[in-house]
């Protein structure tokens, strides 16, 4: 290469001479072409000699799964969970037969009383001074008696000597007889106004609660104004709209548990009514509680109704199963096929769902292995190791 340099730069100038150069500038380009081409076929093939020398890759182990046993059952349980309303078993509004002035209301809302406590006292003067009028007759009248029977004495023994006609003795016999009515029904007024004195102090009829309270001390009242709304606290019922033919499968007298907002309470059936509600095609069950538990009148409670349907299927976990056609599902399940461990799919019908399970029938066998976990990772034919449940 220098040679070549060397002649090109000491050659003469001529027309030979530009061909010349032209020609050695060619060879070079040429010789350098051949040098990458020998070098870059060098390299490839140390490579393929390396890449032969190295191990090859072994194949990939079967996929573990997790799988659990099918447990073929004959029938379900159905909870379903049917809304009602606590209340007290009795509740009443108390108020006055008379009409008149409330001088004293010895409760409050929220006030908790006993049978017979008293809840309010009426203006009873008027009262009062009315049977000591009626008192005094009574005495007068008795007075008026006595002299009648003194009479009478007398006149029965003047007719037994012969001095008085028997019409005389009638005579006084009548008016003993009149004086003694007239005194048998000044004491039967007596008796009224004693029993308007006593309905003038109102008593609660039972234990219970004093809720809304309407009338204050002073107030001036007809016969019937409510003064207070009484609940019974001493028996909690619950009042349940059921459909009628869960109604009918219920058994009277039987327990059952009903939820408040305290927690599960257990209640029985003590009565079904027999008109069905219009509005929500349903008959009014009541439930006594055992406790009210803390929880409040006119809140919602539930009762949870478990009814058992005749159908052969498993329990599956929702996370078995994989979406198919027309309401279909269907779950992978790991057969044996040749000596090896392979994924097969079983089509299966959802016939209920409680929480993270589900109720299914299907082509699945009693002694199928369900693949429980990692079903999105495998497909059907696919070989693989079992890991248990």
């Amino acid at each position: 290469m220098s040679d070549l340099q060397n002649y090109t730069e000491n050659a003469p100038e001529s027309k030979s001479t530009g061909f010349g150069r032209k020609l050695v500038r060619g060879l070079a380009v040429t010789s350098t072409a051949l040098a990458i081409a020998a070098a870059t076929a060098g390299g490839i093939a140390a490579l393929q000699y390396r890449a032969s020398t190295e191990l090859q890759p072994l194949q990939h182990p079967p996929l573990a799964v997790t799988t659990l046993p099918v447990r073929m059952q004959d029938q379900y349980v159905t909870r379903t969970r049917y809304v009602g309303r606590l209340e007290p078993a009795r509740q009443t509004s108390l108020a006055f037969e008379l009409t008149g002035l409330v001088v004293s209301i010895s409760v409050d809302e929220g006030t908790k009383v006993r049978a017979g406590d008293v809840i309010a006292h009426l203006d009873t003067d008027r009262l009062k001074a009315d049977r000591r009028r009626l008192e005094a007759r009574r005495r007068e009248l008795e007075a008026e008696r006595t002299l009648a029977r003194l009479t009478l004495t007398r006149q029965s023994n003047l007719r037994r000597k012969g001095f008085s006609p028997q019409q005389s003795e009638d005579e006084a016999t009548a008016g003993v007889a009149r004086i003694t009515a007239a005194i048998d029904q000044v004491t039967a007024q007596m008796d009224l106004v004693n029993i308007d004195i006593g309905k003038s102090v109102l008593t609660a009829p039972f234990d219970g609660v004093v809720g809304v309270r309407n009338i204050d001390d002073g107030s001036v009242i007809t016969a019937g104004t409510p003064v207070v709304s009484l609940l019974e606290t001493g028996k909690p019922q619950a009042r349940i709209g059921l459909p009628p033919d869960v109604a009918r499968s219920l058994d009277p007298g039987g327990h059952y548990q009903i939820t408040t907002d305290a927690g599960p309470v257990s209640a029985r059936m003590s009565s079904m009514r027999p008109d069905l509600q219009t509005a929500t095609q349903t008959v009014p069950v009541l439930f006594d509680l055992d406790s009210s538990n803390g929880a409040a009148f006119q809140q919602i409670v539930t009762l949870n109704v478990e009814t058992p349907v005749r159908e052969r299927g498993t329990w599956l976990p929702l996370a078995a199963l994989k979406e198919g056609h027309k309401g279909l599902w269907s779950v992978l399940v790991v057969a044996a096929q040749d000596g090896q461990t392979k994924i097969r799919t079983e089509t299966v019908e959802v016939l209920h769902v409680e929480g993270e399970q589900a109720y299914v029938r299907g082509t699945l066998e009693a002694s199928a292995q369900v693949v429980s976990k990692g079903g999105h990772r495998v497909v059907s034919g696919q070989l693989v190791a079992l890991t248990g449940g």
